[in-house]
């Protein structure tokens, strides 16, 4: 595929609205950075890059989806927040030198519905988060998303944090009714272009719900990392293939690093899956969808290691 990065996600499956006890996240989080370190030497091999995401930060509620996610106690209790910095300073010691690792993704789309008194709001937390880093490891890349799931609107009140070597990453789902259609309560038959909820979505459209990024890029000087999107496979008559193509198009006319999501996860999201949801098997021919990304994979240069 000529792939040059992959975003390894640091997750952990509970059940729908449950929590894990604070005990429990260091053994948890060992057990998953051994499977890191295993995978590592063929990331060097192959030149693949690696953007660290601790998608299940201590603290977290599981989501919908049954993944503990980066909200809940993360921001209602001061144990927890301590624990995330202090898990961010071990692996940033574990990883020092480390030349396939690109970047430490802090936490997976944070939500911050309610911060306790005594506890740091999400970009406090980050910023502590990346000093722990940087008192460690001068050199490695920190990658931060907004609150608000990370999305596009979470840019519009947010700052930088007072740390150098900051990448601000971005999620894109916009708009959700269609790239999420059939789950989470949402309606199916959503085609693209075309209008939804009483909005017409197309190019256009995808650039306006993307300006609070790209105002963020132009007034601060950042690097900007698009870290997840996505369409869901079974959206009517190649719309999936046509909105990737168009968010793909923003992305590189912004200058913009982008990852996939995601490659054998959820067959939802799978590329090499068909349009048919009903069809577990993986399309005995490469879809639209695969031809597509693989057209920009093609461009990727591999790291000079």
């Amino acid at each position: 595929w000529n792939a040059n990065l992959i975003r390894w996600q640091l997750i952990r499956y509970i059940g729908a609205g449950k929590r894990a006890p604070l005990g429990e996240f260091d053994p948890w989080l060992e057990s998953e950075l051994s499977k890191l370190d295993a995978a590592l030497p063929h990331c060097r091999r192959f030149g693949l890059h690696v953007v660290l995401d601790l998608h299940s930060p201590p603290g977290g509620k599981a989501t919908a989806s049954g993944y503990i996610g980066s909200d809940d106690r993360l921001f209602t209790d001061r144990a927890s927040q301590d624990k995330f910095v202090d898990a961010w300073r071990r692996m940033a010691a574990r990883y020092k030198g480390e030349r396939a690792i690109w970047g430490f993704d802090l936490a997976n789309e944070p939500v911050e519905s309610l911060v306790e008194e005594g506890c740091d709001d999400w970009h406090a937390l980050a910023e502590r988060a990346a000093k722990a880093v940087r008192a460690v490891d001068p050199a490695r890349v920190l990658i931060i998303e907004p609150p608000d799931w990370g999305g596009p609107d979470g840019f519009r009140d947010f700052q930088p944090i007072d740390v150098s070597n900051v990448v601000y990453s971005v999620h894109m789902y916009v708009p959700g009714a269609f790239t999420h259609q059939t789950i989470h309560g949402n309606e199916g038959g959503r085609t693209y272009p075309g209008d939804i909820d009483g909005t017409r979505w197309d190019k256009a459209r995808l650039e306006a719900a993307l300006a609070p990024v790209i105002e963020f890029q132009r007034r601060f000087n950042v690097h900007i990392y698009a870290g997840e999107f996505s369409a869901i496979r079974w959206a009517p008559a190649g719309s999936a293939c046509r909105w990737l193509a168009d968010v793909i198009d923003i992305f590189e006319a912004h200058g913009w690093d982008w990852s996939y999501h995601a490659f054998r996860e959820w067959d939802g999201w799978s590329v090499e899956h068909g349009p048919d949801r009903n069809d577990r098997a993986p399309a005995a021919a490469p879809t639209d969808r695969q031809l597509l990304l693989r057209k920009w994979y093609a461009r990727n240069e591999k790291p000079a290691w």
